[in-house]
Parts: C-alpha cells; sequence; structure tokens
C-alpha cells in the first residue's frame, strides 16, 4: 500500500491542566501496539481522520508535568483553512485528556503503600482515548478472546483492506477508515480477513456509526449511568468492554465493577500475594481505599508494573501474558 504524503505543517502550543505526565499519558505499556501510532521518549506520533480529512499529529514535550507545554504538529495533504484547524483542537484535547484535573488524587495518595511509587514516577498519568469511539471499539473487538499477536494481526488486516497508510515527519502509519466504508461489506468479506466471529460485531458496529445510532459527542455531556446503559446497546459490547469505556474514552475515575481473569490473577498477586482472589475482593479493595478515583489507583498500579516490565524481567507476570 504506497502511502499517502502529508507535507503541509501547522503547529500550535498547547497547556494541559496540570500535573500532566507526558510519556505516562502518550505511551501505555499494557496496551497492544498498532500501526497508526507510535511513541519514543518525549515525542508522540499518531494518524486522525477528521470530517473526511486525513491528519498526521505530532506532540512534543516542552514542559514539566507541574506546568506542562505541548507543540502539536498537524500534518495535512493540503493547507488547513484557520476554522478546521481551531475546529480540531477541542478534540484533541478531549482524546489527549488535557482538561481533568486529577491534582487532588495525586495530593491524597501520594503516600499511600500501594500507589506512592506509581505517583512519584508517573504524576499527572490519566486515562487517555487517543482515537474516536468507533476506533476504541475496533481495537476493543479484535483484543476480545484472543492473544496480543492475534489481535495486531487482525488490525493489520483491518487497515490493509479499509484503511490506508499516511506519511508524515518521517514515519508511515495506518490511518483508520470510515464507518460507512466497512458498513458497505458483507460479513462473508470481513470473514475473509481472519477476523472470525467479529466479524458480525464489525459489520453491525459500523452501521450503528453510519446511521448514527451512536452519538460520541453527546455521550461526552451525560452522567456515567447513562452512558454506560447506552454503550451496553452498541452491538458487541459487554460489561467489561462497557467499564472499559467508561474510563479510557469518557474518563469517569470512579468506574470499577468489574475485574477481566487476566487483571484479576495480576491484581491478586500485586495486592494480597495470592494466586487468585475473588473479583469482588479486588473491588471492595479499591472502593474502600481510593472511592471515587477507585479505576484511576488500578489504573496507576497497573501501569506501572507494565513500566517496569520494560527495564527488568518479571517472572510471574510473563506466564499471565499471552504473546
Amino acid at each position: 500500500m504506497k502511502a499517502i504524503k502529508l507535507v503541509n505543517k501547522t503547529k500550535i502550543f498547547l497547556n494541559p491542566q496540570p500535573p500532566y505526565n507526558f510519556n505516562a499519558n502518550f505511551h501505555k505499556p499494557s496496551h497492544f501496539p498498532s500501526s497508526d501510532n507510535r511513541w519514543e521518549e518525549n515525542q508522540y506520533w499518531i494518524t486522525m481522520l477528521w470530517k473526511g480529512r486525513m491528519l498526521g499529529l505530532k506532540f512534543e514535550n516542552k514542559g514539566r508535568v507541574d506546568k506542562p507545554k505541548i507543540q502539536l504538529t498537524v500534518y495535512s495533504k493540503k493547507k488547513l483553512g484557520e476554522k478546521y484547524f481551531l475546529g480540531i483542537l477541542p478534540e484533541i484535547r478531549w482524546r489527549f485528556n488535557f482538561d481533568q484535573d486529577i491534582s487532588s488524587f495525586c495530593g491524597k495518595y501520594k503516600n499511600d503503600e500501594f500507589l506512592k511509587e506509581a505517583i512519584k514516577k508517573w504524576e499527572g498519568m490519566k486515562p487517555i482515548a487517543a482515537h474516536s469511539l468507533y476506533g476504541t471499539l475496533i481495537i476493543y473487538f479484535v483484543l476480545q478472546n484472543a492473544a496480543v499477536r492475534r489481535s495486531v494481526q487482525m488490525l493489520e488486516n483491518l487497515f490493509n483492506k479499509f484503511g490506508k497508510k499516511v506519511e508524515f515527519d518521517g514515519k508511515a502509519l495506518s490511518i483508520f477508515w470510515e464507518p460507512k466504508d466497512m458498513a458497505k461489506a458483507s460479513e462473508a468479506n470481513l470473514r475473509e480477513l481472519k477476523v472470525g466471529y467479529r466479524a458480525k460485531f464489525f459489520k453491525r458496529l459500523s452501521e450503528q456509526f453510519t446511521n448514527k445510532e451512536i452519538d460520541e459527542f453527546a455521550l461526552r455531556k451525560k452522567n456515567k449511568e447513562e452512558v454506560e446503559k447506552e454503550i451496553l446497546n452498541i452491538f458487541g459490547v459487554g460489561p467489561a468492554s462497557a467499564e472499559y469505556l467508561l474510563f479510557e474514552d469518557m474518563y469517569f475515575l470512579d468506574a470499577l465493577k468489574t475485574v477481566p481473569p487476566w487483571e484479576q490473577k495480576i491484581m491478586s498477586k500485586l495486592l494480597f500475594d495470592q494466586k487468585l482472589v475473588s473479583t469482588q475482593k479486588i473491588v471492595n479493595f479499591f472502593k474502600k481505599r481510593y472511592g471515587g478515583y477507585e479505576k484511576l489507583a488500578f489504573h496507576y498500579i497497573w501501569e506501572n508494573l507494565f513500566w517496569k516490565r520494560k527495564k527488568v524481567h518479571i517472572g510471574w507476570l510473563e506466564k499471565e501474558i499471552r504473546l
């Protein structure tokens, strides 16, 4: 697939709400890799499809956790008009969670037995959507019941069929497609991409977005209970996926009701030094100790572990990660 060159550049400086940890927000070591983005220390590249135009975004860290400053360069095929450029900035601020204030959480738990190490290293780490709701759901579906290698393969098959490649700042990255492009495909066509039962999820999801049955922007204005009710009506979304969406896309910091099996095993070891405790015991631990911030606290403990894994071998953890 020949890459489309994005040669026009528009730059701006943005100031997130402090504390804001650039590297801990733009890179989540526990997440699986996808070819639409790339992270290097203090730099991050990702593609974006916005109002029919293909964009490349480059973020560069120019500040500190307590005084964050980010240089954003937007790459495009043709020069962006001022109205269009200014129009994407609120979306970028949302997707990378520039405006949520977690200073009270960091201050309250900086000496907590289970959080002090993570907060010391990653103060200002938040949930980050990065993608549109549609793109996030596509990723969730390829992750269902699959090893990481298999998930990567499925997403690449989808990018090769429905997406495109764009080149900017020396990087060639994949870019997501419009929901209508996938909605036109038959379930049989999707199965040919070796996605298995997920074909019907992709098909129905794309139809729901194409038919405007799902309004991501309206969801952002609703309370947690309303959002949860609506996203559970999305075909293929169950309680576990709904909880991820509430936290990672809608930024409800207390969204913790369930703990998937492999997270259950890992948290059992980290919190209780046991092989396996009940999911309810884990949920109760976070609710009692970090009420109002239970999912954010979970996130800090979880991501801190995977940042450690980047530097040292953790034998018991490797046994739980299906690569």
